[in-house]
């Protein structure tokens, strides 16, 4: 294989890597809500919107020199209140991520741990964080190194309910009535398809820039098409019982030993997903706001818990409100940080998304409404 090849499959397997989340698990349960007709609809939408958000932010990137991360582009082509904004977003963006984490990883560690200890899925909960944070405090981030760990994680369970489930499917499950709850999938599919590490791609690509479009795409497509096989999948086998975090909903058709597996591989991903974003965030805290490492996981772990203690217990509600709002919001900002960096970015880019000014305003129109849309309903 080609140098240049080597670094496109990196590229894409570094995208596909930041992208793939917990957010996956709460998609048959919204599909199945808001009815398929619904379901499809807005996940090729909004499919569709955050593969173009992606290569306006990969056209931002080689329009500029030097690589930052979203926030350093953020205050260098919108300036200090867009980036206060930005940071506002990400705060919500991580808390809320980790909320939804702490849930369903009681939520798997119940499903297997039923049979030996008889605990509520919010006990769990709490001996998760408990356990995450002394791994956190004892350095242990090699997790967060292990690029595609998750995404093959997710690569196995799909790969595993279809072995074991393809029988069980039953095509009357797909219903195509659309349902009260039909702008469910709007957020929990943004939740899902939302990434961190594509400026990375262009240090990846470093001497193959032109290949950056091609990258974005399949790193974009690819967690997509799993996304939608697995949320059919276990819409097809439990249909009207399908579950929040999909695995549990399953029992009644593949049995305890099935959801054991499904649940225990869900942990691990889980895990490795809080891992990740707890350092980002202790990240955050030390570069932005310059304390001490001592206060760090302190701030970056408390406030979930208390949030999740106060009574905030439905994965699916959180995720939906978190990509419909936050993400929208930081998809609009992404939008003014193309505009502003196609007047004045410093180098030719080596691709260039061609579109007319209307279909961006089109775009912040569709995320504004989304979020508003996804208040209201809350």
């Amino acid at each position: 294989m080609k140098a240049g090849d080597k670094k496109f499959w990196f590229a894409t397997a570094t995208l596909i890597a930041s992208t793939v989340g917990v957010g996956y698990y709460g998609l048959p349960f919204a599909i199945s809500k808001a009815g398929l007709t619904a379901g499809l609809f807005f996940f090729i939408l909004v499919t569709a919107l955050m593969l173009l958000g992606n290569l306006l932010f990969g056209e931002v990137i080689l329009r500029t020199h030097r690589r930052h991360q979203l926030v350093g582009y953020v205050n260098k082509y919108l300036g200090a209140w867009a980036r206060k904004i930005n940071l506002f977003v990400f705060w919500v963006a991580i808390y809320g991520g980790m909320i939804a984490i702490i849930i369903i990883s009681g939520d798997f560690l119940a499903n297997f741990l039923v049979y030996f200890i008889d605990l509520s899925p919010a006990v769990f909960s709490t001996i998760f964080l408990i356990s995450i944070t002394i791994v956190a405090n004892l350095g242990l981030k090699f997790v967060s190194k292990l690029d595609l760990f998750v995404f093959s994680v997710i690569v196995v369970i799909v790969i595993f309910i279809l072995t074991v489930g393809v029988n069980h499917i039953n095509f009357d499950n797909f219903s195509f009535t659309i349902s009260d709850y039909w702008f469910l999938p709007f957020g929990v599919i943004l939740f899902s398809l939302s990434q961190s590490g594509l400026p990375l791609l262009r240090e990846v690509l470093a001497g193959e820039e032109k290949k950056m479009r091609k990258a974005i795409i399949l790193g974009t497509l690819l967690p997509a098409t799993f996304y939608l096989v697995f949320a059919l999948l276990v819409i097809g086998i439990s249909g009207d019982i399908t579950s929040p975090d999909a695995i549990s909903g399953l029992q009644a058709f593949l049995g305890p030993v099935a959801v054991i597996i499904g649940s225990i591989l869900g942990f691990i991903t889980a895990t490795t997903i809080f891992l990740n974003m707890a350092t980002s965030l202790r990240e955050s805290l030390e570069e932005d706001f310059k304390m001490k490492a001592r206060l760090v996981w302190i701030l970056a772990l408390t406030p979930p818990y208390i949030l999740f203690l106060s009574g905030i217990r439905n994965f699916v509600d959180i995720i939906s409100l978190v990509g419909g709002v936050a993400v929208s919001a930081q998809l609009i900002l992404m939008i003014f940080l193309y505009a502003k960096a196609k007047k004045e970015g410093e180098r030719i880019p080596e691709y260039a998304v061609r579109i007319p000014n209307w279909a961006l305003y089109l775009m912040m129109l569709v995320f504004a409404a989304g979020a508003f849309y996804t208040v209201i309903i809350k």
